[in-house]
């Protein structure tokens, strides 16, 4: 059964730089972008182009307009505010409203996500389950995850290795 996801900027950019955003379509029956998103997303000339075409040519990627600003402006309070904050507190109001599973890298972004007793996972869980779905072979795991490292992601040391690991990969 697919899930329906809200995904925040830094997974966006992460897929996109391996090219698996429309691989998505094998996890998730709907993938929605939060404005807040998108808008952090724009200021980026490539990626504002791609996240465009992902919009007009995959049927399961939607643009999200539709949540209580009001209620991520309360989150943003406690919180030193920024546009890529906005924007995980934009996916974290979204998926409440709708259900849905976020998609999600940022340490505040998931603390709200387990706050709202949501399902969340970020790029390495997106990599990890199309390997298991053997949409990526293990090597191919490893080798996006050493491609990520080179254009600066970051990612829990722990995580990375463990991930590679359950794949029989070496670790990094």
């Amino acid at each position: 059964m697919k899930l329906v996801g809200v995904i925040d900027a830094s997974c966006v950019i992460a897929l996109d730089e391996l090219s698996l955003l429309p691989s998505l379509s094998w996890l998730f029956e709907n993938l929605h972008i939060p404005r807040a998103v998108r808008a952090e997303l724009y200021r980026r000339t490539a990626t504002k182009k791609r996240i465009r075409t992902l919009l007009r040519e995959y049927d399961f990627v939607r643009r999200c307009n539709d949540y209580d600003q009001n209620a991520v402006n309360v989150l943003l309070i406690d919180h030193v505010l920024g546009s890529k904050d906005r924007g995980e507190a934009e996916a974290v109001v979204q998926a409440t409203k709708i259900g849905a599973f976020v998609i999600v890298d940022d340490p505040w972004g998931r603390k709200l996500a387990e706050h709202y007793s949501l399902k969340y996972g970020g790029t390495l869980w997106v990599l990890g389950r199309l390997t298991e779905l053997e949409l990526m072979t293990p090597a191919g795991l490893r080798k996006n995850i050493l491609r990520l490292l080179e254009v600066g992601s970051r990612f829990p040391q722990e995580g990375v290795n463990k991930l590679l690991q359950r794949f029989r990969e070496q670790e990094v």
